[in-house]
């Protein structure tokens, strides 16, 4: 496995993991009759600005990775 590939790996697990715990939440306290929405609109900021992140990383540990070719 390539390093290009580990980092992938991790950076999907860490956009969204988290997301799906906090939609997850959402709908457990939308079970509840509570309100949910603040949780849905915590997931989607979450999976928005860690995906960009995400891309960031990504974008750059490949570019890395060809200048060294």
């Amino acid at each position: 496995m390539t390093t290009e590939t580990k980092i992938a790996r991790v950076l999907l697990v860490f956009v969204f993991a988290p997301g799906g715990g906090l939609f997850g939440k959402a709908v457990a306290e939308a079970a509840q009759a509570r309100p949910w929405w603040p949780w849905l609109l915590a997931a989607l900021v979450w999976l928005v600005i860690s995906g960009a992140i995400s891309m960031a990383v990504s974008t750059a540990v490949s570019n890395h990775s060809v200048e060294h070719r």
